[in-house]
């Protein structure tokens, strides 16, 4: 299938347009190329309010309305529109000041076809960034009262929220369970903002040990401490110019926490072992899926910090909270998979879509894209079936078992004690689907062996209870 693509040449040169046209159509034939031509920024802005646009490719200097104010009016009305500027480089500063203000980027003149594809390839990837963002479903914290109904409003908030982001450089906070795509909200920040050509660089701060956490955040010199052979370079400095995403802040222990503090409100670091300091541009966004308020609470996570971090919030429901998306997803992963293993798999069958709805997914969006991985590679017909889905989905309680469970509950009205209740409910229903049997039901229920032991530890759950032996 053809990738479409809507798109507006604004230049007040004809032969210009048609140029443009003609790079496009004969560099990209695998894109379906829908073009329309305006002479001003007045006429491209009243083109832009009768229909939407996926990619408008514009100039600078124009009567009427310049590049630069079309560019404001366009994306005020619609966010999820991409604007290139096109312009001399004796204007490149101009093309600077649009980048800021939320143009995607920019083409010098004469325009080059390498250059242009290169872009408008950039664009679609930056576009499929923030659909695949907008079906995480997230919501933003920005105190504006605001009903999203239907995937085209989600959308349109999705590049609103990226197109006021590109505008300043706040630190970004993401919360929500594993597997609720956190990470794909900080990769669709970077590669739609001014720092897409800069770095992108993830560390996850639960899965470095403590006593090496100061050294692969700012670097060490050569003999710092025991094993310290050489120089090393830390990720704010490899993300200088881009973005550092910190994945599970709250594992950071508070030493740490201040380090980083004073590396937000200074912008600058010393790396282990070394006397100098090190100024640092990179824009920070972290993300967890604790309860820092608790954890401020308990004195955990500094207060400071948070509110450093804070500044907007995004938060990501998990996936059992949103069982009509799931249709939407599925069929999503069933493209992607398609596409990546060659397979005619078109579409999932009523009754394998009902059994997915309701499962409760613990591993949220995440473990619903392996599952369709899964059965991409067991299914042999055109649709995935009941028969390839794992046991974990056909054996799991119905979404009927599931509200009786929660309206049951007797527990005390705290929500980490109803969290802890239903997390144990979980494990004993997922090791009886799998006999008892530890290796299987970490395969099947899509939980780390070692969280696994740890939880039955934990509530006290005796394995051998649900071990049939015949």
């Amino acid at each position: 299938m053809m990738t479409k693509l809507h798109t507006l040449i604004v230049d007040d040169e004809a032969e210009l347009r048609r140029s443009v046209i003609s790079i496009l159509k004969s560099t990209m034939p695998e894109i379906e190329f829908t073009v329309e031509e305006a002479a001003t920024g007045r006429e491209a802005f009243d083109k832009v309010k009768e229909q939407q646009w996926d990619l408008v490719l514009m100039d600078v200097k124009m009567p009427e309305m310049n590049g630069l104010e079309a560019l404001t009016a366009i994306k005020e009305h619609d966010p999820r529109t991409f604007v290139v500027l096109m312009t001399a480089h004796s204007n490149l500063n101009d093309a600077v000041i649009a980048i800021k203000e939320g143009a995607y980027d920019y083409v010098e003149k004469p325009v080059q076809p390498q250059r242009l594809t290169e872009i408008v390839r950039k664009c679609l990837e930056a576009r499929d960034l923030i659909s695949s963002l907008a079906m995480s479903n997230p919501v933003f914290d920005d105190d504006i009262e605001s009903e999203i109904v239907g995937g085209s409003s989600k959308m349109k908030e999705v590049f609103n929220l990226i197109y006021r982001l590109c505008k300043v450089d706040t630190t970004v906070l993401v919360r929500g369970e594993n597997g609720t795509g956190k990470e794909l909200v900080a990769r669709a920040i970077h590669f739609n903002s001014p720092r897409k050509s800069g770095a992108f660089v993830a560390i996850n701060c639960g899965a470095i040990p403590e006593n090496l956490m100061e050294s692969e955040l700012f670097g060490h010199e050569k003999g710092a401490f025991t094993g310290a052979v050489e120089r090393k370079i830390g990720k704010f400095q490899l993300a200088n110019n881009g973005t550092l995403f910190l994945d599970e802040i709250g594992e950071l222990r508070p030493d740490m926490q201040v380090k980083l503090l004073r590396v937000l409100q200074e912008r600058k670091f010393t790396p282990v072992g070394s006397n100098r300091e090190v100024k640092t541009t990179t824009r920070i966004i972290a993300a967890t899926n604790r309860n820092l308020e608790k954890m401020m609470e308990e004195g955990e996570f500094r207060e400071d910090l948070f509110y450093r971090l804070n500044v907007m919030p995004i938060f990501l429901p998990p996936l059992r909270e949103r069982a009509d998306d799931i249709e939407a997803l599925a069929g999503n992963f069933i493209k992607k998979f398609s596409k990546q293993h060659g397979r005619q798999i078109t579409s999932i069958t009523p009754e394998a879509l009902d059994m997915l709805k309701s499962y409760r997914w613990p591993g949220n969006i995440r473990e619903l894209e392996n599952i369709i991985e899964r059965s991409f590679i067991v299914e042999n017909s055109h649709q995935i079936t009941v028969d390839s889905l794992p046991d974990s989905i056909k054996l799991a309680p119905k979404e009927g078992a599931d509200k009786t469970a929660s309206v049951g509950y007797s527990g005390p009205l705290d929500f980490d004690a109803f969290k802890e209740e239903m997390e144990k409910e979980f494990i004993i229903s997922a090791l009886k689907a799998n006999n008892g049997r530890i290796n299987q039901t970490v395969a099947q229920a899509n939980i780390p062996k070692n969280t696994l032991l740890r939880k039955i530890r934990k509530y006290g759950i005796n394995v051998k209870e649900y071990t049939n032996e015949e």
